[in-house]
């Protein structure tokens, strides 16, 4: 993992002139000094403001994770707009102030945040001191309808793997199918796949094929663990059916993986399906050998 500091200023200063990064460090050492209410919120809101030399378009990717300090989790900055990139900077510099007071100055921050705002706050999930105290804000966060605010959350993110209990993470999961988010991008999918989980993304697997609509066929990858007899009627029924190659892939190689002797035995007569389990160029290659 990066030094946070060293990175992240190196990011940020690439793109401001000299002056705008003066007056922003100037602004966050007031905030660091001093964390008002009014100074974070001038700080935060005014981001734009300060940096209107930056391209609006520019989107800032880190490779690997940047390490915040032992107390706090990584961040994964992937895809990020500058705005959003110093507002969380902003937010590492708040000093780790006694409880109540370091929870109101951020709160301040969500209940009058615009979408772009609130994308940062819910991106900086992983480094608030205290962070037992913001699952509630994050289950906020994934049922938002705004997209880069629910994405913010769900995606690239590991707070809600380290903190939310299962039923808030199985509906942070089923959230990311209905909305069409990039699966594999869900930190601790893998580790915190669950027997409930598979049982509800069978139910909204059966939904979506009654409505004759398609199916993600990552589905398929996570039920693999728990296929039972509900699970593997319907995949063989689509597997039989479909000509979608990612479909059949996924399926197959959940037969092939899984412990359910029917499936084991559907690929065992019909030995053409052997090639599919090939996961080489699939959105599960890769995904399946991570630890977390």
């Amino acid at each position: 993992m990066k030094d946070v500091e060293a990175d992240l200023q190196d990011q940020i200063t690439r793109y401001l002139s000299n002056q705008e990064w003066n007056d922003l460090t100037d602004q966050v050492n007031r905030l660091a000094n001093d964390p008002q209410p009014n100074t974070l919120a001038r700080v935060f809101t005014g981001v734009p403001r300060t940096i209107r030399s930056a391209d609006t378009a520019l989107r800032i990717t880190v490779d690997g994770a940047v390490s915040v300090d032992s107390g706090r989790l990584p961040l994964l900055i992937r895809d990020w707009p500058l705005a959003r990139l110093i507002r969380v900077w902003v937010l590492m510099n708040i000093p780790k102030l006694e409880l109540s007071a370091y929870i109101s100055l951020i709160e301040r921050l969500f209940q009058y945040g615009e979408m772009e705002e609130l994308a940062a706050l819910y991106a900086a999930l992983p480094i608030y001191h205290y962070p037992t105290e913001w699952r509630f804000r994050c289950t906020e966060g994934i049922r938002s309808n705004m997209a880069p605010v629910r994405q913010a959350v769900i995606l690239n993110n590991p707070y809600p793997s380290h903190f939310l209990d299962e039923g808030a993470w199985n509906q942070l999961v089923l959230k990311a199918f209905f909305t069409d988010e990039n699966i594999p991008q869900i930190i601790g999918l893998k580790t915190r796949n669950n027997g409930k989980l598979a049982g509800a993304l069978v139910d909204y697997a059966y939904e979506l094929y009654a409505a004759k609509r398609n199916i993600n066929p990552f589905l398929w990858i996570l039920v693999a663990p728990f296929l039972d007899e509900r699970a593997y009627r319907l995949m063989e029924q689509i597997i039989q059916e479909s000509q979608q190659t990612l479909t059949r892939k996924a399926i197959a190689y959940a037969f092939g993986t899984g412990n359910f002797a029917p499936a084991t035995d559907f690929i065992t007569r019909n030995s053409e399906l052997t090639d599919l389990r090939n996961t080489a160029g699939t959105p599960w290659d890769g995904w399946l050998d991570q630890t977390d």
